[in-house]
C-alpha cells in the first residue's frame, strides 16, 4: 500500500508533479551529491570556477559582494590598494576614494582576480548666471560618459560634460558610465 503512494507521488499530474521533479533535482543536486566523492573527483567540475564578477565599477562609499561559486572550499580576499577599494573577509568590497585597483581572490592553489573602478563626479553642485558655463567631469572614468539634463529650459549639457545655463531655476544633470549615474545639481540664478 506504501508503494502505490510512492508511485504516485511521481505519477504526471501536470504542473504539480513538475514541481515535485524540479525539487527533488534540486535537493539531490544541492544536498546530496557534494557530499559523494563523485564530487571531489578532479574531472568533475559542477561549479564554474569564475568570479560572479569580474570588472566592476562603483561610485564612492558604495558596497558590492565577490564571490565564486564554488562549494567547501576557504577563500582569501585581498585589495591591490586598500586606499581605492578594500575587501572584508566575507567578500564584500567598499569603494573608498577615485581610482582603480585588483580585488584578489584565493581558493587552494589558484588566484581570481576582480578590477574595481571607484568614480565621482567633480562637482555635486553647482551655480550659474544664465547664458554662463562649466565643464563637468566624472572622475575615474576616461570616457564612455553620457550625460543628460532633467530640465532642458533650465541647464542643457552637452556630450562633453559642458553645462550652459539657460534660465532661472534648478535642474539635475547626470553622467551615466557603465551603469552607474553620478548627479550633479544645477542652480541657475539671473
Amino acid at each position: 500500500m506504501k508503494k502505490s503512494r510512492l508511485l504516485q507521488l511521481f505519477r504526471f499530474r501536470g504542473v504539480i508533479s513538475i514541481i515535485y521533479y524540479i525539487a527533488f533535482l534540486a535537493l539531490l543536486w544541492y544536498l546530496i551529491i557534494p557530499h559523494t566523492s563523485i564530487y571531489f573527483r578532479d574531472d568533475f567540475e559542477p561549479f564554474s570556477r569564475r568570479l560572479n564578477e569580474e570588472d566592476i565599477t562603483l561610485l564612492k562609499g558604495e558596497e558590492f559582494k565577490l564571490y565564486i561559486m564554488k562549494l567547501n572550499k576557504r577563500l582569501s580576499f585581498s585589495s591591490t590598494d586598500i586606499k581605492v577599494a578594500d575587501v572584508n573577509i566575507l567578500g564584500k568590497v567598499t569603494a573608498y576614494r577615485v581610482g582603480t585597483t585588483i580585488i584578489k581572490v584565493k581558493y587552494g592553489d589558484e588566484i581570481l582576480n576582480c578590477r574595481v573602478r571607484v568614480i565621482d563626479i567633480n562637482k555635486d553642485k553647482l551655480t550659474l548666471e544664465a547664458g554662463k558655463s562649466s565643464r563637468l567631469s566624472v572622475k575615474g572614468a576616461w570616457f564612455g560618459v553620457r550625460w543628460s539634463s532633467s530640465n532642458t529650459s533650465v541647464a542643457v549639457v552637452s556630450r562633453f560634460g559642458k553645462v550652459t545655463a539657460v534660465s532661472k531655476g534648478s535642474a539635475k544633470i547626470y553622467g551615466k558610465v557603465r551603469g552607474k549615474t553620478v548627479t550633479c545639481t544645477v542652480n541657475v540664478k539671473e
